[in-house]
């Protein structure tokens, strides 16, 4: 009999047993990958970030707004190739957030000069820019609600009272595979000259969005842009888009740390479950390991053994895992969809499935060190006396 077919013969000694640690793996391994993924997402923001980007805000909080008069200031700066500004609005389709998507108040004129990553057709663009009240639809947006130019919007303000209408001119697309079309975009010109709108908010940006012509001088352009408006009432804090980014991540840290240690907490409890079997497996098998040392085999062949038998565990844990996240966690995306928004497509990154199948694996050897110890250890006279 050779190594392979003894190592089997171990193996399947047991078939219901082994059976169930597999799938018990499987599912350590699934539920691993998609904690992973959930962190994945909370930074797929900051991954896309664009490195000739800065982002201009309110020094005091992010909910605070700026002046429109800071535009031209800031386009003025040596350096600066374009500026756009936007505002948050937070609309909803009626008064739940059931069907909640982002939708913001942009300068029709300037927005796609500054990013770059989305895109719309002439004819499109042109009604976007000369109808105050028009609007862009992300494409992925558009397909959710199934609405196409000429359509019109209506949403519920939350932070600006009262129903708003969007004239819909326009489906924009992404030019990159990072670009977000789960957006609508409208004129800042309909919110700003609206009579709904309290006076002390017109003429206020959310923040400002620069493209500088140096990524190299980024840190100097904000610099610049702060210093110059250090001593007015509203001071800002330019930061690179990536950075801007990150500062959403950190509202959630605990939230990000929580899931770290529960996806570490799985590994364990796959180690514990496989390194269990392997117990058990060597236990009962405690008379043929010693009889296999009585015959000549040495210690190290036995420690293979044992090893070989946790790493083929590991191994179809971790391929039954792979195969089954992906549908998954697209499955939980769909399902959570109506309620966050839509997600961005392949969330679930490839580094992702190879780093849990390769942790899996790794625990799956771990597990199997301690009963292959005990194994090798356990003198062979002892051991042929034993009964399992």
């Amino acid at each position: 009999m050779n190594y392979v077919r003894l190592a089997c013969r171990d193996l399947l000694r047991n078939p219901l047993r082994l059976t169930l640690t597999i799938l018990a793996g499987a599912v350590g391994v699934t539920a691993f990958i998609f904690l992973r993924t959930v962190i994945d997402i909370f930074y797929f923001g900051a991954q896309a970030a664009q490195v000739d980007r800065l982002i201009v805000r309110n020094k005091v909080a992010i909910t605070q707004p700026l002046p429109l008069s800071y535009y031209g200031r800031i386009a003025a700066l040596p350096g600066v190739t374009a500026v756009t500004h936007q505002e948050w609005f937070g609309g909803t389709l009626g008064d739940t957030q059931k069907n909640f998507f982002a939708n913001f108040a942009v300068d029709p004129n300037t927005f796609m000069e500054v990013f770059p990553e989305y895109a719309t057709t002439p004819e499109a663009l042109t009604a976007f820019r000369s109808d105050p009240c028009g609007a862009l639809v992300g494409e992925k947006l558009a397909r959710r609600f199934g609405w196409k130019p000429g359509d019109r919007v209506t949403l519920k303000g939350q932070i600006y009272p009262g129903d708003w209408t969007f004239n819909v001119r326009g489906i924009y697309t992404g030019t990159r595979p990072s670009a977000d079309t789960t957006a609508l975009l409208f004129g800042y010109r309909c919110l700003n000259e609206s009579e709904k709108l309290p006076k002390a908010m017109k003429d206020m940006a959310g923040v400002y969005a620069v493209r500088v012509e140096d990524p190299a001088r980024s840190a100097q352009v904000a610099a610049a842009i702060d210093g110059m408006f250090a001593n007015s009432p509203y001071s800002t804090k330019t930061e690179s888009e990536k950075a801007f980014q990150l500062g959403f991540v950190a509202m959630s840290s605990a939230i990000l740390t929580a899931v770290k240690v529960v996806s570490t907490v799985i590994l364990l409890i796959i180690l514990l479950v496989i390194g269990n079997t392997l117990a058990m497996g060597v236990r009962e098998r405690t008379r043929d390991i010693a009889t296999l040392r009585a015959m000549g085999f040495r210690s190290g062949t036995v420690v293979v053994l044992v090893l070989s038998e946790s790493a083929v565990i590991g191994l179809a844990s971790a391929a039954l895992g792979v195969l089954a996240a992906p549908s998954l966690v697209n499955g939980f995306a769909k399902l959570i969809a109506s309620q966050f928004g839509q997600l961005p497509d392949n969330v679930m990154r490839g580094r992702t499935l190879v780093f849990s199948a390769l942790a899996a694996v790794g625990v799956s050897l771990l597990a199997g060190v301690g009963p292959a110890l005990r194994a090798v250890r356990l003198p062979v006279a002892e051991g042929l006396r034993k009964v399992a």
